[in-house]
């Protein structure tokens, strides 16, 4: 029987038990897709990123990312654990990876602890209106934060809501009002520049997570709305933090810089990814005819006794 080594790890994990949990299996070229979609619905994390070998030149390293609602065409977010995870295990030097999920290829520095992404080049920014945010959030107008209410991204735009410091653990999603209003996600976030600090939350429905614990594209759509608020342009690189995940008792900790000067405009995000546990997986599809020929049997058995 084939057996597939993996493991989870906290992506921004503040320490072990905090973070998003990730799911890496690794040396995944004998699953299907079907394969790898049963092997995340059961592994029950936000993602799940199946290693294969690139095919794409420069590329270290090839994934594809499945949630609980099938594939995503996506792999920023879980870029960092994968990195970390795939330098720990010995698989990759630490140093330069470069990860291909799809078309799209991802760089990293990534060390047995750790990994730092980066994105720079085009950033689109749209005005939002904040009531049907706020209304999606469970909050009311008094709520309503400093800055500029925006989607914004590299990529995918997030919907970005400043809040008071006050309203980020009230929140409370609705769902229907965020599909309603088209919202696949919703950041709610307090930001203290003081401190260089956003305390956020992540809603993201439309992802097949109902709240992240950590984001590493939200991080960098906070680079942007930082750059867009206005920063010192003296300053070749602002760093700043977002903490993460306390409200689902996994804290998070992003760290991370935004270039507003740069031509192009570059932020980075950086964290750790604490391994939470690790084995191997028999082969899904034996396992998967196994419930198949079970399911059949009892079928079977209760037409006969119809």
């Amino acid at each position: 029987m084939t057996m597939y080594a993996f493991e989870v790890v906290g992506v921004f994990g503040a320490g072990s038990g905090g973070g998003s949990p990730l799911a890496v299996v690794y040396e995944a070229e004998g699953l299907g897709p079907e394969e790898m979609a049963w092997v995340a619905a059961r592994l029950r994390v936000d993602e799940t990123v199946f290693v294969l070998p690139p095919t794409a030149p420069g590329a270290t390293h090839r994934v594809r990312v499945f949630t609980r609602a099938g594939e995503s065409p996506y792999g920023g977010h879980s870029a960092v654990g994968t990195a970390v995870a795939l330098v720990r295990s010995g698989r990759l030097p630490a140093g330069r990876v470069v990860q291909q999920c799809g078309e799209k290829l991802t760089e990293l520095r990534a060390d047995r602890e750790r990994a730092v992404l980066a994105a720079s080049g085009p950033h689109p920014v749209r005005p939002l209106d904040a009531a049907p945010l706020l209304a999606a959030a469970g909050l009311a107008p008094g709520d309503l934060g400093e800055g500029p209410v925006l989607a914004a991204g590299f990529g995918p735009l997030f919907h970005l809501l400043p809040v008071r410091a006050e309203a980020v653990a009230t929140a409370r999603v609705d769902t229907a009002a965020m599909e309603r209003h088209g919202l696949p996600d919703l950041c709610v976030f307090h930001w203290d520049a003081s401190e260089r600090t956003a305390t956020a939350r992540l809603f993201a429905p439309g992802y097949a997570i109902e709240e992240d614990a950590a984001c590493a594209s939200v991080g960098l759509a906070l680079g942007v709305w930082l750059a867009d608020l206005g920063l010192p342009e003296a300053e070749t690189a602002y760093g700043f933090r977002i903490v993460q995940g306390a409200e689902l008792g996994r804290p998070a900790v992003l760290e991370c810089t935004v270039a507003p000067a740069a031509d192009p405009l570059t932020v980075t995000v950086a964290g750790a990814a604490p391994r939470e546990l690790a084995g191997s997986l028999a082969d899904p599809a034996g396992e998967a005819a196994g419930a198949q020929a079970v399911a059949g049997a009892r079928a079977r058995r209760t037409s006969s006794a119809a």
